[in-house]
């Protein structure tokens, strides 16, 4: 059972945006947004933040893959967030795969005294995973919320928070953090 949200709490919520919706296949993209909703509110609430992460393509490395190379175009619709931040909310873009690679994520984090961070959205095979490691090999308290986080394939899903996410942190439900009433 994870320890209650606090004030040096962080709810980290990975690339939930238009552009990755689409393709989201392990729970449908409302449950997920209405979970992502109330652990924003009760770590806001708990004096935690909330850290929106988008992913832009357009910011992507240089790096060679399959799929080529560098910055890739995406529509401005792309980018669009699935629930919309409350004031104080942090905004951050990110290119590389994980949310601390090339930003200011981990110093901004530090400078108000995070120890935990909460790490949901889409997609857990991709952002979520990688955002999730970094947190761990950085010394973060690292918890997984299930229920708030989706992919494109759901037995990557559920072999990742079966097999690989409890030796980086806490893996949960939403209701276990926000009770189950708050969704």
């Amino acid at each position: 059972m994870p320890r209650p949200l606090t004030e040096r709490t962080a709810l980290l919520v990975v690339d939930l945006q238009a552009g990755t919706a689409p393709y989201q296949r392990t729970h449908p993209v409302e449950t997920v947004v209405a979970s992502v909703d109330a652990l924003a509110r009760v770590t806001r609430t708990a004096g935690g933040r909330a850290v929106f992460i988008r992913h832009d393509p357009a910011a992507t490395p240089a790096g060679t893959t399959q799929y080529g190379g560098g910055p890739r175009p995406a529509p401005v619709a792309y980018g669009s967030l699935l629930l919309e931040r409350a004031d104080g909310d942090d905004n951050l873009v990110r290119g590389g795969w994980s949310a601390f690679a090339g930003t200011d994520l981990d110093a901004r984090l530090r400078a108000d005294s995070i120890t935990e961070v909460v790490v949901v959205g889409q997609a857990t095979t991709f952002g979520v995973e990688s955002t999730a490691r970094a947190a761990y090999d950085l010394g973060y308290d690292v918890v997984l919320v299930e229920d708030a986080t989706n992919d494109p394939d759901p037995d990557a899903h559920a072999d990742r928070f079966q097999s690989m996410f409890p030796a980086l942190g806490v893996v949960t439900k939403t209701a276990d953090l926000v009770g189950p009433n708050a969704i």
